[in-house]
């Protein structure tokens, strides 16, 4: 189980939204959405059951994408 953070989310996202956007990438456990300080920049973290090379390449995929004017990052958590 790999957990992935993404930042640079638009305000108004959902669990449901991210669920069916990653779900290509490999099956989705837990999602847990931050809002806490500025709520216009939530971050995302994400349980996803992928391997190390499948993380490896998701973060290398959807970083630095521009989406509806915000630049999303993604990292995976060592721990």
């Amino acid at each position: 189980m790999k957990k992935i953070m993404f930042s640079g989310l638009p305000a108004d996202v959902s669990e449901s939204g991210l669920r069916q956007v990653l779900a290509r990438f490999g099956p989705v456990g837990e999602i847990a959405i931050v809002r806490d300080g500025d709520p216009q920049q939530p971050i995302a973290i994400v349980e996803m059951r992928i391997t190390d090379q499948a993380a490896f390449d998701l973060t290398t995929r959807i970083t630095d994408i521009w989406h509806d004017g915000r630049r999303i990052n993604a990292w995976v958590l060592l721990h």
